[in-house]
């Protein structure tokens, strides 16, 4: 078993959960520990409350640490605002489809 992430700080325990969900899909073993630990917050040093998500299995570690490097890299692509061709309406870069009329970026 090896750890593969652990969030900075709670507010960003939620990542663990999405990375999570990520490696199950790829049927990547994984386990997170300290999943209820928050409630010990106070009497354990915060940074031992957090989350941490291990990977079951060492032989699938590499390919863990490759989905969680693109993971993170997607998190912070960030794309132009657009205008949407078929009603014209101006559409902030990370939605992929117009909420005025449904149409999908190109």
């Amino acid at each position: 078993m090896k750890h593969l992430f652990t969030p900075n700080t709670m507010n960003q325990s939620s990542e663990v959960y999405l990375l999570k969900e990520l490696l199950d899909n790829e049927g990547i073993a994984c386990t997170i520990r300290n999943e209820h630990l928050s409630i010990a917050s106070g009497e354990l040093a915060p940074q031992e409350c957090l989350p941490a998500l291990w990977i079951m299995q060492d032989e699938d570690y590499p390919r863990a640490c490759e989905l969680k490097a693109a993971w993170r890299s997607s998190l912070l692509e960030t794309h132009p605002q657009w205008v949407c061709p078929d009603c014209g309406e101006a559409i902030e870069g990370q939605f992929s489809s117009c909420w005025k009329c449904g149409h999908q970026r190109a």
